[in-house]
């Protein structure tokens, strides 16, 4: 009897990674197929783990990344905490402790420790400046675990942008800053002019503003005052499943020279829907169906 056709070992990796990607239905599923499709599966299940307390499995989630730390320190590269954790909880400080692979990284938790922070070497970065403990005064953005940091979305408030190191991060191409009413005040034209001068391979500046009900004619004051093309203003009313760099390329006159995937957002997450930041998974526990992670980025 001939031997039954076998595709090449490595096609047949592709092909299930494939079917898997974005999907953590599918990938349970096709975890429990075989153990070489576990070995090529698993990494991609824990690629993007959301910190999330209220979750059922958030214990097992620590309890898994203490017994094989190496392991996971490999297979995990973003992380998204959640805003409802307690201040100061040490478990983020853990989990950060054992994450070092993650490159990518939306902290709305309270406290993270700039010591954790810096051990990290992160591509993406969302956070409040103000609630990182121990946040050297000035010259935080020197150091080495920022200098390959090329998205950057701050949710501190205006009068926080002025006194923002950004022209101390040496790879940064894409900026996002949160503005909490729909007008931005006209002593903001200057820092956003300092920005954009000073942060030399700069690609795009995008401002968010709440959604206007109707047409917010201060935005178009504002890029008309700044004169400058990569200056994007976008409501988190209009396109919020969309990619936030794609929609500030469209909105500009400068045309991408990346693709698609180099825009990718550290936005903040529309808690209602799928937004910027992830896609929603779920896992199903009896009856009851858990958010245990996400996939970015």
């Amino acid at each position: 009897m001939l031997p039954e056709p076998r595709l090449p070992l490595d096609l047949e990796r592709v092909i299930f990674e494939l079917a898997a990607d974005g999907d953590l239905q599918s990938m349970v599923r096709l975890i429990l197929v075989a153990r070489k499709c576990r070995a090529w599966i698993e990494p991609l299940l824990y690629r993007s783990v959301v910190v999330c307390q209220s979750s059922w499995n958030f214990h097992s989630f620590l309890r898994t990344l203490e017994a094989h730390p190496v392991r996971y320190a490999k297979w995990i590269k973003s992380i998204q905490i959640d805003p409802y954790i307690l201040p100061n909880d040490p478990a983020v400080t853990r989990i950060l402790s054992m994450c070092t692979g993650i490159v990518n990284l939306a902290d709305f938790s309270h406290g993270t420790p700039f010591s954790i922070l810096s051990r990290l070497r992160l591509e993406k970065l969302c956070i409040g400046l103000d609630i990182i403990d121990d946040l050297p005064d000035g010259t935080y953005f020197r150091h080495a675990a920022f200098a390959y940091l090329t998205h950057l979305h701050v949710l501190d408030p205006p009068q926080r942008w002025p006194h923002i190191p950004f022209a101390d991060l040496p790879s940064l191409t894409h900026l996002a800053l949160q503005n909490y009413k729909t007008d931005i005040r006209s002593t903001n034209i200057p820092v956003l002019q300092k920005i954009l001068s000073d942060c030399v391979v700069l690609q795009t500046l995008v401002v968010f503003i709440p959604p206007c009900r109707r047409e917010c004619q201060n935005a178009e004051n504002t890029r008309l005052l700044v004169a400058d093309p990569r200056l994007a203003i976008l409501s988190r009313g209009l396109k919020y499943n969309h990619d936030i760099w794609v929609l500030s390329v469209e909105e500009s006159p400068i045309q991408p020279t990346r693709s698609t995937e180099d825009y990718m957002t550290c936005g903040v997450r529309d808690w209602q829907s799928d937004g910027a930041w992830s896609t929603k998974a779920t896992r199903r526990r009896g009856n009851k169906k858990t958010k245990v992670g996400f996939n970015c980025l």
